[in-house]
This record gives structure tokens, C-alpha cells and sequence, in this order.
């Protein structure tokens, strides 16, 4: 295993100490991605998620010294989760507040939009925004090791554009297009499953 990887074993339990402000901006820098994704993923709109974002990285630094994970426990990921989902939820209950102090006509549409918040299964939320945040940050590291155009096939044939047409925009042989989306296609499988190994807990 490299020693990126193996240093990142250990993240987790470096940022428990809040004495070590540099393993906890990594830690958070790693982390934020996931967790604005969450919060975005319960109807909240793009302009008010940073402010609960922020709240829920404070309580996280607050708990994370605490947190014990015995081997058959929920993932780390899932507490993750559950802290963004009670921060959207003290976010409703304060806006819900201050709506009641407004004037009836602004009251009703705004705790209208508030009410329309889906709050749904937060495991379930987990484990999909999870999928996606590795293949993501997989493909995010993979990709010095690519030309653009590489990375531009791999990505427009996962969108559905045929190999014909990648061909076609980029002046060169099916044959080559083929070759650049299975190297990236090999080389991102590799990365997700080191990631998945890294971030078991």
C-alpha cells in the first residue's frame, strides 16, 4: 500500500486531536464534499448550505474526539451523515422561528418552502452520496495520470456519447478512443477499490 494511503488510515484518528490542526483540515477538506452533498440532497437550497455546513463541521470537531467505532457498527460515514441531517433540522426549527414574526402573507410561503424540505432515510442517503462522492474523488486523483482528451473521452462515454462521436470531436480513430476509456476505466476501478479499503471505517 502506498504511504499516501497509509497515512490516510490513520486520519481519522489523528483528527480526533484537536490539538492537530492540520490532520483536521484534511480531514474536513476531504470530508466537506460529502457533506455539502447530503445537506444539498434535502431540498436545501444552494445559498443557505454553507452556513449549515459550517455548523455541522463545528459539531463535528466537537464529537469526533468522542467517537468509539467497534468493528460491526454503523460507518463512520453514516454519523457523518446523521450530524449534516440534525443541523438541517435545527436550521428548519430556527427559520420556522423567525418566520412567525413575519407578516402572514411572507409567514405561510415561507414555512410552506420549509415544510417542503425532504428529511428521508439518512442511511439510505449515506450510502448513495457515498457511491458517488468516491467515484468522484477517484476520479479526481486519477487524473494527472491522463491527458485532458483521455479524461474527456472517459467522461463523455459514461454520459451516453458513442465512441463514433468522441472520434469525430477529437480528429482521431475509434481504435484510440476505445484505448483511452479503458485506461481510465482500469485505472479509476483501481482507485475507487484503494479508496474503499482507505475509508472502511
Amino acid at each position: 500500500m502506498s504511504d499516501r494511503y497509509s497515512t490516510r488510515l490513520t486520519l481519522l484518528d489523528r483528527a480526533k486531536d484537536q490539538n492537530d490542526s492540520r490532520a483536521w483540515e484534511e480531514f474536513i477538506e476531504f470530508y466537506k464534499n460529502y457533506i455539502y452533498v447530503i445537506i444539498r440532497s434535502m431540498n436545501i437550497h444552494h445559498y443557505e448550505v454553507e452556513d449549515i455546513l459550517q455548523q455541522a463541521v463545528i459539531k463535528l470537531w466537537k464529537n469526533l474526539p468522542e467517537l468509539t467505532h467497534e468493528p460491526g457498527q454503523s460507518k463512520f460515514r453514516y454519523w457523518v451523515a446523521a450530524v449534516s441531517k440534525n443541523e438541517v433540522l435545527m436550521f428548519i426549527r430556527k427559520q420556522k422561528s423567525l418566520a412567525r414574526k413575519m407578516d402572514k402573507a411572507k409567514q405561510e410561503s415561507t414555512i410552506n418552502c420549509l415544510n417542503s424540505t425532504r428529511l428521508p432515510e439518512i442511511d439510505e442517503i449515506a450510502e448513495k452520496e457515498w457511491k458517488t462522492f468516491i467515484t468522484n474523488t477517484a476520479l479526481d486523483n486519477i487524473k494527472k495520470h491522463f491527458s485532458e482528451r483521455a479524461i474527456e473521452a472517459f467522461i463523455l462515454q459514461t454520459k451516453g456519447v458513442s465512441v463514433h462521436e468522441i472520434a469525430e470531436k477529437f480528429d482521431i480513430k475509434e481504435d484510440s478512443v476505445y484505448k483511452y476509456i479503458n485506461r481510465v476505466k482500469l485505472r479509476l476501478i483501481d482507485e475507487i477499490e484503494q479508496l474503499k479499503n482507505e475509508l472502511i471505517f
